[in-house]
């Protein structure tokens, strides 16, 4: 019984570590998609 107790909370922290470090979807050499490129922003200025 002890085993599966300390087996289950392994198992707990290890999905919790996962969620915590594995979800970080964000890639820092693609630009941001919210953002206008800057040949549409000199375009519009005129």
């Amino acid at each position: 019984m002890k085993y599966k107790k300390y087996l289950l909370s392994f198992m707990s922290v290890l999905l919790s570590a996962g969620f915590l470090f594995g979800c970080n979807g964000v890639d820092e050499d693609e630009p941001d998609p919210s953002e206008e490129p800057t040949e549409q922003r000199e375009d519009n200025s005129q």
